[in-house]
């Protein structure tokens, strides 16, 4: 598992001091590029980019204004071109959010799906529940 530290901030709420659902999506972003980057993969200089096929999020509670919160990322199951990102956002220890995205590699200038690299595989699998 992969522990990305976060706190909501000023501009991240609504009038209701409450986390944007689109500021919920950029918290599980920001948990995924931080675990490519703690693991020594440069995402900018791939040859392939990772994109998004399927995105699925469980509000449980809301996040508010100033929590510190942990997102929990695991991957729930993978094969030959995609991928599927678990995420648990805890605040206090409570579950909060519970969230899923699948990803598929593509190349870049041909922009079709290919395979997963084995060095993204390897670094997947520490994870992998």
């Amino acid at each position: 598992m992969y522990i990305y530290q976060e706190t909501v901030e000023f501009e991240d709420v609504d009038s209701y001091n409450i986390a944007h659902h689109t500021k919920i999506i950029a918290y599980l972003e920001r948990a995924r590029v931080h675990f490519f980057i703690d693991n020594n993969i440069d995402i900018l200089s791939l040859e392939y980019g990772l994109v998004i096929t399927k995105i699925n999020i469980q509000f449980k509670q809301p996040l508010l204004i100033l929590d510190k919160i942990n997102i929990l990322l695991k991957i729930n199951k993978m094969d030959k071109i995609r991928f599927e990102w678990a995420y648990t956002i805890k605040k206090k220890e409570k579950t909060a959010v519970i969230a899923s995205i699948e990803q598929v590699l593509i190349n870049k200038t041909t922009k079709k799906i290919i395979a997963i690299p084995e060095e993204i595989k390897k670094i997947l699998n520490r994870i992998k529940i």
